[in-house]
Formats: C-alpha cells, sequence, structure tokens
C-alpha cells in the first residue's frame, strides 16, 4: 500500500503537469494505484533532491484473447514530467523505471494510452508500436428507450452490480484481444472517487455512462458496453437514445470497440476529441507478439478518462 506522502507528491506533479480542472487527491490516486482488484499499479517515478520529476502509472488489467490466450498489460496513464526536467532524460528514465517494476511484478507489457506528444515520442525512441486509432462516433439521443433500466450509481445503489452476471461478463468481440470485467472489477471502476456514473440494464447488456460537455454542449458518454449473454448485436441508437435521455443530452459520444454494438454515427471532429486517445504498445516478455496483437474490445471504461 502507498503511503499518503508518496501519493501526494504523485497528485502535487500531475496537477501542475496537466493543470486538472478537479486536482486529482490522495484518495482518487489511491483508489487507482491501490484498490484495483486485477492488483496494484507499477509506477515508475524519477526523484531528485526529494522533488518528483516523473511519473507513469502502469493499472493491471487482464486481456483475453478470441484463442484463449491471457495477457496482464499495465494500461500506462498519468506520464508526466515536471516541466523544470524537460530535455534531462526524466522522460525515459520515468518510462524505463516502469518497465522495471512492471516486469517484477509479472506484467507482460505495456498498453499505452498517450496524448498526441507522448506517442510519437514512445514510437520513435523508445521503439514502441502504434496501435491502430479507435473511432470517436458521435450519435443522436433519438428512439426508444423500451427494455432498459437505469440507475445512478451510489453507495446506496452500488449493490446492483452483484446481481448482473455471476462473475464474469462474456466477451462479445470474435476477435483479438478484450478486457476481462468480472462484478467485482466493475464495482471497483464505478466507486471512482470524485465521478458519477450510471447503468443501464437490459436482458442483454450492461452499459455504462456519464455526462459531460463539448463546445459548451452536453453529452452522454457510453463509458464500456458489457454483454450478460451471447446475443446478436444492438443498434447503437437504440443504447444512445436510454442514455441520452437519461442525462438529459441530445447527442452521446462513444469511443473504441463496443462488438455488442451495431454501430452507426457521425465521426466526431478532431478538435472536438474528449481525451488523449492515442494507443502504443510495448510488451515485456519475449513470447509476447507485439505485431499480432489487436483490441477486439476497448473503451473509456477500461481507463480513466472518465
Amino acid at each position: 500500500m502507498t503511503d499518503d506522502a508518496e501519493l501526494q507528491r504523485t497528485a502535487t506533479l500531475l496537477n501542475h503537469v496537466f493543470e486538472h480542472a478537479d486536482p486529482l487527491t490522495v484518495a482518487s490516486l489511491r483508489w487507482y494505484y491501490d484498490e484495483n482488484p486485477a492488483g496494484e499499479a507499477a509506477v515508475g517515478r524519477v526523484e531528485e533532491d526529494g522533488k518528483r520529476l516523473g511519473n507513469y502509472a502502469l493499472i493491471p488489467n487482464r486481456f483475453r484473447s478470441i484463442a484463449g490466450e491471457e495477457r496482464v498489460l499495465g494500461v500506462g496513464v498519468d506520464l508526466a514530467v515536471d516541466p523544470d526536467a524537460r530535455g534531462s532524460g526524466a522522460f525515459r528514465r520515468t518510462v524505463e523505471d516502469s518497465y522495471a517494476r512492471g516486469t517484477a511484478m509479472g506484467f507482460d507489457g505495456i498498453l499505452g494510452v498517450a496524448n498526441a506528444n507522448s506517442a510519437p515520442r514512445m514510437v520513435a525512441t523508445l521503439g514502441w508500436r502504434s496501435l491502430a486509432p479507435l473511432p470517436v462516433t458521435m450519435i443522436p439521443a433519438v428512439g426508444s428507450t423500451k427494455g432498459f433500466r437505469s440507475t445512478e450509481i451510489t453507495t446506496e445503489t452500488i449493490d446492483v452490480v452483484d446481481s448482473l452476471v455471476d462473475d464474469e461478463f462474456p466477451r462479445s468481440s470474435t476477435s483479438g484481444f478484450a478486457p476481462i470485467w468480472t462484478t467485482e472489477l466493475l464495482r471497483w471502476r464505478l466507486q471512482r472517487p470524485g465521478h458519477s456514473y450510471s447503468v443501464h440494464v437490459s436482458d442483454d447488456l450492461v452499459v455504462v455512462s456519464t455526462r459531460t460537455r463539448v463546445a459548451k454542449l452536453p453529452f452522454g458518454v457510453i463509458l464500456g458496453v458489457l454483454s450478460r449473454r451471447d446475443v446478436p448485436r444492438v443498434p447503437v441508437g437504440r443504447v444512445a437514445a436510454v442514455v441520452g435521455r437519461h442525462h438529459k443530452a441530445p447527442f452521446v459520444i462513444h469511443w473504441g470497440r463496443s462488438p455488442a454494438l451495431r454501430m452507426r454515427g457521425v465521426p466526431l471532429p478532431q478538435k472536438l476529441m474528449p481525451s488523449p486517445l492515442s494507443l502504443v504498445l510495448h510488451p515485456f516478455v519475449s513470447d509476447f507478439n507485439r505485431d499480432t496483437f489487436e483490441l477486439g474490445e476497448f473503451g473509456f471504461l477500461d481507463f480513466d478518462a472518465y
């Protein structure tokens, strides 16, 4: 368990570099770095004279291929270098420290979610592989909401998660690797400090959503879509109608791959993209072929954009 002083130094660096509107706290970092049911984060750090100069956190996430191969990848987040240390090698030392810690903790590699500045540096200077970008789609929130029941998650309603499936959610994708979601993991994800989530449940699906603003307009955000059983794909417009009506938003945003949905919509312009969404991959072990790794499922629910 990371001590409070350590987490506070990390929060101070991240808040300074990224200027978060809602500053990170010790509680939010403890939730993310220490309390994940999949295991503790491997956090690469660089410090000099008691000051944190670099941070890169690898959040363990289990992935399974359609063939049944399982990999533990550290989803790389919170990569930050103090502006005063740029050009000193702190970036590389921070990332390489994360390698050492992740390898020691049994991770198979890193799946990095980086911004437009960090991703090219990782590819050019560290030899990582850049994965194909995942689409961002805007869907009008019109249509029937029949068959779904919506619940805003609070400490009083979180128990709704326990009855969704017996333990592990069935995968929807028919190719590539997909994150392994369980009820325990979903319960943890929905209790992120300082954030508000809703779940929309039908006989077939569990949809996790939140609300945001883009260019001052309210949007519903589909964070993730989990199957409760093996059924044909559902039109995304049906899910968008449920999410939009619940959040009183005329449009809904979806990023990533949700094979349970039949996708239609309008690509969101680059200038309105909600978060850094570049994906990069680096293996730690020799039997992990980075060139054949593809994501069959992945979305906002799988990291901390919302």
